[in-house]
């Protein structure tokens, strides 16, 4: 789940998120064609294999709510030179 998402791909993810957020359920792929002025469907659904295929969703289908986030797409990983404690963070040079 570390691969790196085109501008598009993150945009597309950060709705689809903010869909599910907001209302429950995942947009459809018309409704994503709508949002980002994707003329073609089968384009919104070559972006959701790309997104499939790096990890950070499942798709079933050209249904709405048919999109699920992996679990862990939310979480994200810093690499921290130093220590951490009680929310402060003490960072050391490394050189």
């Amino acid at each position: 789940m570390n691969q790196y998402l085109t501008d598009r791909e993150q945009n597309i993810l950060d709705y689809i998120t903010r869909e599910i957020d907001r209302t429950g359920i995942s947009p459809s792929v018309q409704q994503i064609a709508s949002e980002f002025a994707i003329p073609s469907p089968n384009r919104v659904t070559r972006y959701l294999n790309a997104l499939e295929g790096k990890g950070w969703i499942s798709s079933h289908g050209n249904v709405a709510g048919g999109i699920t986030l992996i679990e862990n797409d939310r979480n994200y990983r810093l690499s921290l030179c130093g220590d951490v404690e009680e929310g402060r963070i003490d960072f050391k040079k490394r050189f």
